[in-house]
């Protein structure tokens, strides 16, 4: 391998600012649970009383038992409206409850987060803009913009209590003074801190340690519901946002992210066909491979784990290779490469 040259474009593609998009291998190190120890936490926690309940609920624990893939269940077995608010609120206790602790992390050592370290990279180009896609619930990339001193724009007003607008992020807030720039960040599953009320408003409650009494969490779980949950705001108009800066996204910059979302990947892999995409994860999935190795993509560099601290790469240039003794599918070790 011409490292010098994978160096070269890795810096070249990075320094154009690409569009982050981050999975849940994103958030794994701060301890927030994997779609595995979500789905093993909802299997072991969870109890039904009325019969049509408890014999879902055994049904999906023995299709999570074969599939092992908490996603798939979700998808082949339809709940009921009891078992998928049961499911839904568990979720959200699990992922905030992790999630709280993250943020006390930051609190105490934000400064060294690997992301905020890259989004204070990135906007401190001419543009002093950045744009993030997420599937996740969590709040890392919020808690990491803040640590780099950007704007924050989710759609909803910076207030206590803040009220969805499609049209927040048309504002100039790049420029506003006293932040280093704008990120963009589109949570296309929804957000820990979003919630329907019960006049159906959508709001934004941040940090709330608790569900409020009578609300509803506005994040959309794994499987048929979340087909129809996203036909509403807010996610109608997140899902326009997050197709457009896809679409004009310069490159790619995924990390985590599995390509196993419906509602990310169609116009991702579109684009990708003609844009330079960098992929960074502990292990690259087969859906991954087959959507950028095999799907006739003409720019790509592909980072993962290979037998503990060496790291597996495949380039659209020079094919595959590994390199001993460096974890670069890391994001701290990948901020080395660019900065």
């Amino acid at each position: 391998m011409d490292f010098d040259a994978l160096l070269k474009q890795l810096q070249d593609w990075s320094n154009k600012v690409p569009l982050l998009v981050l999975g849940s291998g994103a958030s794994v190190s701060f301890g927030l649970p994997s779609m595995w120890t979500l789905g093993e936490h909802l299997k072991h926690t969870l109890n039904f009383e009325e019969d049509p309940d408890r014999k879902q609920f055994e049904a999906f624990k023995r299709s999570l038992e074969e599939t092992k893939d908490l996603e798939k269940t979700l998808l082949e077995i339809q709940l009921n409206d009891t078992v998928l608010k049961s499911v839904l609120k568990a979720t959200w206790e699990r992922i905030s409850e992790t999630d709280l602790k993250a943020y006390k992390q930051f609190v105490l050592n934000g400064e060294g987060v690997p992301l905020a370290i890259l989004m204070k990279h990135l906007l401190s180009t001419t543009n002093r803009k950045l744009s993030i896609v997420t599937t996740n619930y969590d709040r890392i990339a919020e808690y990491s913009a803040s640590i780099a001193n950007a704007f924050i724009c989710t759609g909803y007003a910076h207030n206590y209590i803040g009220h969805f607008s499609d049209s927040i992020h048309t504002n100039a807030l790049a420029n506003i003074k006293g932040y280093s720039g704008q990120v963009n960040i589109w949570k296309v599953h929804g957000s820990l801190d979003w919630f329907e009320t019960p006049n159906k408003e959508n709001i934004h409650l941040p940090l709330c340690k608790n569900i409020p009494q009578g609300y509803k969490p506005l994040i959309v779980t794994p499987g048929l519901s979340k087909y129809a949950e996203t036909h509403k705001e807010p996610y109608r108009t997140i899902f326009t946002q997050a197709d457009t800066e896809i679409q004009n996204a310069n490159g790619f910059l995924c990390i985590g992210y599995g390509f196993n979302d419906e509602h990310v990947q169609p116009k991702l892999i579109q684009q990708i066909k003609s844009k330079p995409i960098i992929v960074i994860t502990k292990e690259l999935t087969p859906k991954t491979k087959e959507a950028i190795i095999d799907g006739d993509c003409k720019n790509y560099i592909l980072m993962e784990e290979s037998r503990g601290n060496h790291t597996k790469i495949y380039s659209s240039n020079q094919g595959e290779h590994t390199i001993e003794g460096v974890s670069y599918w890391q994001l701290s070790e990948y901020i080395k490469l660019i900065k």
